[in-house]
């Protein structure tokens, strides 16, 4: 199934492809994919080279891949390895080191909660293909997800596994080696081998859900970070800053975010998005257009990627995807997604399926 969604077939045009240059990687998450290849039997260099990857791009953590460039690459190693759960497997072995600064600093946090914070207000430094977002889960409950908003990427799902399991081994950094969460959820559709993720997150694992999550239980937020560092911390936050400041957001950038770590708990807008920001909605508007783009086109290249994801990579119903989307219903959505396509939500899947039937 896995190398039959390679090719993405291009939805809407983007607003954002004024910034072709802005969503990337670091090449850090990568480098344990040779050692892996080759605990599969697989001569890796054949296997970048098929992906476009030059084998030195792996030999500097601090090099940067764009980001669908990642995703070609993994979904490469899906079919060399024969493994679906490859994507898995990496983010195990890459660890909280693979998320660069924010990697590091969540370490010297105060309590689990400003660990979080740091960790989510610092992963664009390391990856501003996608965003981690800590959110209420029910009345006891909190979800710490990682949603992908670059658009057409390339092997979605094996992403997003490797990114909850890192986010559970940051959990378990900040909480302890014997850490689970109540529940993983994962937009993905059920792997035919279930057992490695369970072993691993060593809890419930939720197939076909509408975005990837871990849930666990919100008193672990109020839990001290042990060996925490204020003074490394300061220093951390200070290349933090400097990191930033050669390589500053545009306001494109920060309203994208903003909406993807909204959009699964709300409905957007552009007066709840500058508040976020904390500016004024018309100052947003008139920034946004300065650049080119607008909340509005920019939240529906959010839905459209989105809702290519959960068609492509899961079974959710269509009318469970109108409503994660926060459609009021599934004519909406599915009238929308023809606008964005030229196809509809059914039409859509029904091509992805006969490729996967193809392959």
């Amino acid at each position: 199934m896995i190398p039959a969604k390679a090719a993405r077939t291009s939805t809407r045009a983007s607003a954002r492809s004024v910034l072709p240059a802005s969503a990337d990687m670091s090449v850090a998450p990568l480098q344990a994919i040779p050692s892996l290849l080759r605990e599969f039997g697989v001569e890796p260099w054949s296997v970048l080279e098929r992906a476009g990857v030059d084998r030195g791009a792996l030999a500097d953590a601090s090099s940067r891949v764009p980001f669908d460039l990642v995703g070609r690459l993994i979904v490469e190693c899906v079919a060399a390895s024969a493994c679906p759960h490859f994507g898995l497997l990496l983010g195990i072995r890459s660890g909280p080191a693979a998320a660069g600064i924010a990697g590091h600093l969540f370490r010297h946090a105060e309590s689990v909660h400003a660990a979080l914070r740091l960790f989510i207000a610092h992963l664009h430094l390391h990856d501003r293909g996608g965003v981690v977002a800590l959110n209420l889960h029910g009345a006891e409950d909190v979800e710490l997800s990682y949603l992908i908003h670059h658009p057409n990427t390339p092997g979605t799902a094996q992403i997003l596994d490797a990114s909850i399991a890192i986010a559970c081994s940051v959990m378990r950094c900040l909480c302890g080696a014997r850490w689970a969460p109540s529940e993983v959820m994962l937009s993905r559709d059920r792997p035919r081998l279930v057992a490695p993720y369970r072993s691993f997150f060593r809890a419930p694992i939720r197939f076909d859900a509408p975005h990837s999550a871990l849930i666990f239980p919100a008193r672990f937020l109020d839990q001290p970070v042990a060996g925490a560092d204020p003074a490394t911390r300061t220093r951390l936050l200070g290349l933090a800053a400097e990191l930033d400041a050669a390589r500053p957001a545009t306001i494109t950038e920060l309203t994208i975010r903003a909406l993807t770590r909204m959009v699964i708990a709300t409905s957007p807008s552009t007066d709840k998005v500058a508040k976020v920001l904390g500016i004024k909605p018309r100052r947003l508007r008139e920034r946004l257009e300065a650049e080119g783009s607008s909340a509005k086109e920019l939240l529906e290249d959010l839905r459209c990627e989105l809702a290519r994801q959960l068609l492509e990579d899961s079974r959710m119903p269509i009318a469970d995807v109108a409503a994660t989307l926060h459609y009021s219903k599934p004519g909406a959505f599915s009238r929308a997604f023809k606008g964005w396509t030229g196809r509809t939500p059914r039409q859509w899947r029904t091509a992805v399926d006969r490729r996967a039937r193809a392959a």
